[in-house]
């Protein structure tokens, strides 16, 4: 019998973020993917999600900005969900300092429209190790498929964030978090003393910087995912 697991991507990703994953699952895993929903705040973007997927508990997996979307679904719908995996993501608010740049480019990109990613942000996801151009350019294409209206549609609906730490300790599903222990992306003070408070939360950390973990470590990522999905 297949094990049904649904994937939301990130910021400006599209399913090409886990095509080197994908092929790594175990065979009788059968992966759906998620988009998330224009011109929607978090609290629309759950109750999307509530009405399309199946009635029966799901296996959720967010990456990055949708790590967040996954962990805001998990907290307003918990009878829903199975399992929950949140890759490089603290599902909380974001920094007054980032939330005050995500504004200014935000603005910018309204007035004078937007030229996608550079190739320097791009690289700057990865880790040092891993900035080859196969990579690069997965980022860059994922970046331009997707265009102005999702960049706008994401950076203006999703930036306003609220705390969601004290929802974990409430959890009663297996949950995963998988992430560098360097990301700038990702607080990792954070995850302090969190398993210490629900027994059913378990915390991964990989060594390095690098954000597109899904891209970077997906042998890595897969293993956690089978031990996640056998709990």
């Amino acid at each position: 019998m297949s094990k049904k697991v649904h994937f939301i991507p990130g910021t400006m990703c599209t399913e090409k973020l886990w095509y080197k994953l994908i092929p790594l699952l175990d065979k009788d895993i059968e992966p759906v993917f998620l988009k998330i929903p224009p011109n929607k705040n978090f609290a629309d973007i759950a109750a999307h999600f509530h009405s399309i997927l199946d009635t029966d508990k799901v296996n959720l997996v967010g990456f990055s900005l949708g790590g967040y979307v996954a962990s805001y679904f998990a907290r307003v719908y918990p009878e829903q969900l199975d399992r929950l995996f949140v890759i490089a993501n603290s599902p909380s608010c974001l920094p007054a300092q980032e939330v005050k740049q995500r504004n200014v480019v935000l603005d910018y990109v309204m007035h004078h429209g937007y030229s996608g990613m550079s190739r320097k942000k791009a690289s700057n996801l990865l880790d040092r190790s891993n900035r080859d151009r196969e990579l690069t350019e997965v980022i860059l294409d994922m970046d331009r498929t997707l265009g102005i209206s999702e960049f706008i549609s994401q950076y203006q609906y999703t930036t306003d964030r609220v705390e969601l730490r004290g929802a974990f300790e409430q959890f009663r599903f297996p949950t995963y978090f998988y992430f560098s222990e360097k990301d700038p992306l990702v607080n990792t003070l954070w995850f302090e003393g969190l398993t210490d408070t629900n027994p059913n939360l378990s915390v991964r950390k990989v060594s390095g910087s690098g954000h597109m973990l899904p891209l970077e470590q997906p042998l890595e990522l897969a293993n956690y995912l089978h031990a996640w999905l056998d709990m």
